[in-house]
């Protein structure tokens, strides 16, 4: 573990993220346990966690449970951010190969890395 070293410290903070509703008040924090009380016996948001995904239930519980909320999407934004990272590394080496040794490769990444797709019409001429 070495992209993220205290994990065994967080290790009960990722359980609360990925599930509260079998989470115990004593492994949660003293400043969020009041919101976690409240959202444990909270009989919608069980519901609403059982139909939608993780990201999605902490984005619509934000304005509910702020502390928590907060410190959830923190965490889960953290590995969608490194994900992006690693790929524009790998599309980097890829582009960058002793073949193709141009100085300059920004327009070459911002292409590959685009989530936009191009609109190529094929002519024949």
């Amino acid at each position: 573990m070495r992209y993220f070293p205290d994990i065994d410290n967080k290790r009960e903070a990722l359980k609360l993220i990925r599930n509260p509703f079998p989470c115990e008040v004593a492994n949660v924090a003293d400043e969020v346990q009041e919101e976690f009380l409240e959202l444990k016996f909270n009989s919608t948001a069980k519901e609403d966690f059982k139909d939608v995904d993780l990201e999605t239930f902490w984005v619509k519980y934000l304005p509910v449970y702020p502390l928590i909320s907060n410190q959830a999407l923190r965490i889960l934004t953290m590995f969608g951010s490194s994900y992006l990272c690693e790929t524009a590394f790998s599309t980097f080496v890829a582009i960058k190969t002793k073949y193709r040794n141009r100085l300059n490769v920004e327009g070459d990444l911002r292409c590959v890395l685009s989530s936009i797709r191009p609109l190529f019409s094929r002519s024949d001429s």
